[in-house]
């Protein structure tokens, strides 16, 4: 793929997002909260991501992280904080819930 283009070289939010979006859902659309299976359930939705994001073939070094709780009804927060050439980078965010587990993944994006 040509990176001369300036939109390779920027993180796209949108298209993240939508594989982000995908990879959670194909894990967790049927899935009813189980301590035991959480570790499995990152597993897939981290690899999945990740392997998509290669085949997109842009320059970035990509960091995933995904969390996955038992649905108690209370609140979850959290906070990003970041260090980059905004110019360039990004992340996408995507959460995930159902009345058993909530999941928040995040995709950072750092040009390379």
């Amino acid at each position: 793929m040509d990176f001369e283009g300036e939109g390779d070289r920027t993180f796209n939010q949108d298209e993240v997002y939508q594989v982000v979006k995908e990879s959670v859902d194909a894990v967790l659309t049927n899935a009813s909260y189980l301590h035991a299976k959480v570790p499995q359930w990152q597993s897939m939705i981290v690899e999945s991501i990740l392997k998509r994001l290669a085949t997109l073939n842009k320059p970035f070094k990509f960091v995933v992280t995904s969390m996955i709780s038992q649905n108690t009804g209370g609140a979850t927060h959290t906070a990003h904080t970041c260090f980059w050439d905004a110019e360039t980078d990004g992340f996408a965010k995507y959460r995930f819930d159902n009345p058993t587990l909530v999941c928040l993944t995040t995709v950072y994006g750092m040009g390379i």
